[in-house]
C-alpha cells in the first residue's frame, strides 16, 4: 500500500499548474474560514468528474506525418511508372 505524504510548509496536489504564493485567510462567513495558498479562478468542494482537454502527442504525429507524406494518387502513380516503358 503506497502512502501519499507530504511534508513541509507549502505542498499542493493538483491537476495543471498553479503558482504557490504564502498562505491567506480569507474569511467569506463568520461560521467558516476558508484557507487558500494558490491564485486559481476555480473552486470546488468536491469534483466528481476531470476532463482533460489535451491532444496526446501521438495524433499530432500522425497529423505531420499525414501531412509530409505523398497522397495515395501520388504513391500509384509512381508505382505504375515503374512498370510503364
Amino acid at each position: 500500500m503506497a502512502a501519499n505524504v507530504q511534508a513541509g510548509k507549502t505542498n499542493t496536489q493538483n491537476v495543471g499548474t498553479t503558482n504557490n504564493v504564502e498562505q491567506t485567510l480569507v474569511r467569506p462567513q463568520a461560521n467558516t474560514i476558508r484557507q487558500s495558498n494558490d491564485t486559481s479562478k476555480v473552486q470546488a468542494d468536491s469534483v466528481q468528474t476531470v476532463v482533460v482537454n489535451e491532444v496526446p502527442a501521438w495524433v499530432i504525429l500522425l497529423l505531420v506525418l499525414g501531412w509530409l507524406f505523398p497522397s495515395p494518387n501520388e504513391i500509384a502513380r509512381v508505382v505504375r511508372s515503374w512498370f510503364q516503358k
